[in-house]
């Protein structure tokens, strides 16, 4: 007989007589006698008691399969007396024939009902921490033993749950495919979580092909597939969301990301992009970008319970669209060509924000916008409500603007009643400090220059302003403020001027500072002085009085005075108003606070150029937007027609006609 053949027997023998053996302790040998010492052992290196309420089911060829029933591993001391986990069946299978030879070649494993309880104690410390009370070095594996995990056939977990802090995990579905090296495994995974928030609840389906290699640490997954469904509080329909991707590759020596592509829907909104990334252990950089498919707004909103605001036009907020470049690392994030659309509205530019303190820089450019349309359509004031007295707070702390550096530029903004265009804003904040500088806008044909400081470091914030308008139409200007609808004309404003405070009235009250305004061919509407002056006259001449105009109006070729404020309070002494038939001069005063108004005029209806018919001092009183005129009583009596006035009003019995 040849040697070979002897050998081949004496192998085979060997083999028969190992597969015999094991058949005989499969007879012989019942596994659950051996509960107790498993249970030892496993509490003397995990300091955990393990509980085998099932049977212990052993087979031994072509398999070596080991089965357990439900079970349950403690928690260490300081914890509930709940398990840590526990499961209703397990179960692992391993290949006789290639263990013989040092190989490793397992079924598929198997868990079902698994309960995971993660928790934490009084101290911090979770019960998956320091798993084993006693640590013994571990053996060094010959270079003949070493075993290989590569041809599993797949994992498989069922009706599982993971629990921690009041989060649930439950559902749980995996089940993979067969292990083979430098081959794709099919993955597919489902649960359903909730955060303990009746009626909310993420539904979650995965499906992937999964690569792996642990000697050059390569990571693939191909054909990704998530999705499910989001389940609100107060919403109806529960939300469809999904990520896909064709692959993803990942290097852990090279420490590489890569995503060529990949979608991401939630509802009705659809995001598309890719994805690449380095040093994502060291410090992650990535670079990419990012496409939001055009969106309806009212129809998403309602999605993340949100409520837009009512406005002026119901088609407003309908629909936003976006793309932009992006790139991150350790200094910050950048945003590049960035561009997005809201309604008809276009909006361009590129955003940064960089450093610890997390500073924004920005240039953005809007071709257009029409700001009535997002106006809130009621504009009634809210309800009183009854004040409480609250007690005493401790102050808190202002709260820090942050850094900012960046420029706005607008085509064309629609602000009822005014046009802007060309509108340029340059803002920079720092230490809680906001410069506005420079603002330039064109206005209704006009122009606007300004320099608006703000300074929040103090008890009270503080504004300096220093802002210029040149040939604009006051009337539209003023169209929004107190004085609507009582002055017109076609000129020059210039304010300079510092105040502190909060709210507007702190602000009024420490306003001081410079006014002037020059206006030209304009009237002051809802004042009638002509008539208020020929009023005077034809009663000095005994005459009727003259018609009111209807509306009362004033007009004139030129308006110009200045102003000194000084808290709140704006005195002029240069109050000039001019027209063919009518000049006037004046000085007083008005409380920018409760808006009074205390001002002597002289008025002359001219008789030609530079020779005036009569000259009547006139007062005005009230506030400057209901303003009451009457003739200075006082002035006249120490004019020149003091007397003729006294022996009229004698004559005609009218001596207490404007007091004393």
């Amino acid at each position: 007989m040849r040697p070979v053949k002897i050998l081949a027997l004496a192998v085979g023998g060997m083999i028969v007589l190992v597969i015999v053996g094991l058949v005989a302790i499969w007879l012989v040998v019942n596994p659950n006698n051996y509960k107790g010492l498993i249970a030892n052992m496993v509490k003397e290196s995990t300091g955990r008691e393990l509980l085998l309420k099932g049977d212990i089911k052993l087979s031994v060829f072509p398999w070596i399969a080991l089965q357990l029933g439900p079970a349950s591993l403690g928690n260490p001391p300081g914890f509930d007396e709940e398990p840590f986990l526990a499961f209703d069946r397990a179960s692992l299978r391993v290949q006789l024939l290639p263990l013989l030879d040092k190989h490793l070649e397992s079924d598929r494993i198997e868990i079902d009902g698994l309960d995971l309880r993660l928790r934490k104690n009084a101290q911090g410390t979770g019960n998956w921490e320091n798993f084993g009370q006693t640590h013994k070095p571990a053996a060094t594996p010959s270079a003949n033993a070493s075993g290989s995990l590569e041809n599993l056939a797949g994992i498989r977990i069922t009706h599982s749950r993971v629990s921690y802090a009041g989060a649930v995990v439950e559902n749980i579905m995996l089940e993979t495919g067969a292990f083979r090296a430098h081959s794709l495994t099919p993955v597919r995974l489902s649960f359903d979580a909730n955060r303990g928030v009746p009626r909310e609840n993420v539904a979650l389906n995965a499906k992937f092909d999964l690569s792996a290699d642990p000697d050059t640490k390569d990571l693939k997954l191909a054909a990704l597939t998530v999705s499910g469904e989001v389940s609100q509080p107060g919403i109806d329909r529960p939300a469809h969301w999904e990520i896909t991707a064709p692959t993803i590759e990942a290097n852990g020596t090279a420490q590489t990301l890569g995503v060529p592509s990949f979608t991401m829907s939630y509802s009705s909104a659809h995001v598309s992009g890719k994805l690449q990334a380095t040093k994502i252990i060291d410090a992650l950089s990535a670079t990419g970008s990012v496409t939001l498919a055009p969106l309806v707004l009212h129809e998403f909103a309602p999605r993340l319970g949100m409520v837009l605001p009512k406005t002026t036009d119901p088609r407003a907020l309908a629909e936003l669209s976006a793309s932009s470049d992006f790139s991150y690392d350790a200094n910050g994030i950048k945003l590049e060509q960035l561009q997005a659309q809201l309604d008809d509205t276009h909006v361009k530019g590129n955003l940064a924000v960089a450093g610890a303190e997390h500073a924004i820089k920005f240039e953005f450019t809007v071709d257009q916008i029409n700001v009535d349309r997002y106006l809130n359509p009621d504009k009634s004031p809210p309800p009183a409500t009854a004040v409480t007295a609250k007690p005493a707070e401790a102050p808190k702390a202002e709260p820090k603007l942050p850094t900012l550096d960046g420029t706005l530029t607008v085509g064309s903004l629609h602000l009822s009643p005014l046009d802007f265009a060309n509108v340029r804003l340059t803002l920079s904040s720092k230490d809680n400090v906001v410069h506005l500088f420079p603002s330039l806008a064109q206005i209704d044909g006009g122009s606007y220059s300004g320099d608006i400081t703000l300074d929040g470091r103090g008890t009270a914030p503080a504004i300096s302003l220093d802002e210029h308008l040149s040939g604009v139409d006051m009337a539209r200007l003023a169209a929004t403020t107190a004085y609507q609808g009582r002055i017109s004309g076609r000129g020059n404003v210039n304010v300079k001027a510092t105040a502190r405070g909060a709210a507007l009235d702190a602000v009024m009250q420490t306003l001081n500072g410079h006014f002037d305004m020059n206006l030209a061919d304009g009237a002051l509407e809802g004042v009638d002085l002509g008539y208020e002056l020929g009023r005077a006259q034809a009663l000095l001449r005994q005459e009727a009085g003259p018609a009111r105009s209807d509306p009362p109006r004033t007009k004139f070729d030129a308006f110009k005075m200045s102003a000194e404020i000084v808290n709140g309070l704006a005195t002029t002494k240069d109050l000039t108003i001019a027209s063919p038939v009518l000049r006037i001069t004046g000085q007083g005063n008005a409380n920018l606070v409760n808006k009074g108004i205390n001002i002597s005029m002289l008025a002359s209806l001219m008789k030609s150029p530079g020779t005036s018919a009569a000259d009547i001092p006139l007062k005005i009183t009230g506030t400057y937007v209901d303003p009451t005129i009457r003739p200075d009583v006082e002035a006249l009596a120490k004019g020149q027609v003091r007397q003729k006035l006294q022996d009229l009003l004698r004559k005609n019995g009218l001596e207490g006609l404007f007091g004393k």
